[in-house]
């Protein structure tokens, strides 16, 4: 998998030659990022596809036991990102209105990195 690299505002940066593209663990995060940020309906050509989490989020009470749920929907819909094998060290709770959920996503070549989502 390989992916373009963004800047710090989201922008996407210029590429001169194939080596400018990122690979590895730091393409799968670029795209699962970007996974966890297409929101169902968000994509006008397919608006079957994204998260349901914000669908989820409202019809939530917004307790610690439904955090659970909540994070069983994102743990599945971050394993259905083709570059992810697996994931580990999952966290999820409730600060008041907002989740937050946490875990360690293992890529398909064996590397790790840090994955977090936060509702608004």
């Amino acid at each position: 998998m390989t992916s373009r690299p963004i800047d710090s505002a989201g922008d996407i940066l210029p590429v001169l030659s194939v080596s400018d593209l990122l690979s590895g663990a730091p393409a799968a995060a670029a795209g699962l990022r970007d996974h966890l940020n297409l929101f169902a309906g968000d994509w006008w050509e397919y608006a079957d596809r994204g998260s349901e989490i914000f669908d989820l989020l409202s019809l939530s009470r917004r307790r610690e036991r439904d955090a659970e749920t909540l994070s069983a929907y994102l743990t599945a819909y971050i394993l259905a990102f083709p570059a992810i094998r697996s994931v580990s060290d999952i966290r999820a709770s409730f600060s008041g209105p907002r989740f937050f959920f946490a875990c360690t996503a293992h890529t398909e070549t064996g590397e790790t990195f840090p994955v977090s989502f936060q509702s608004q």
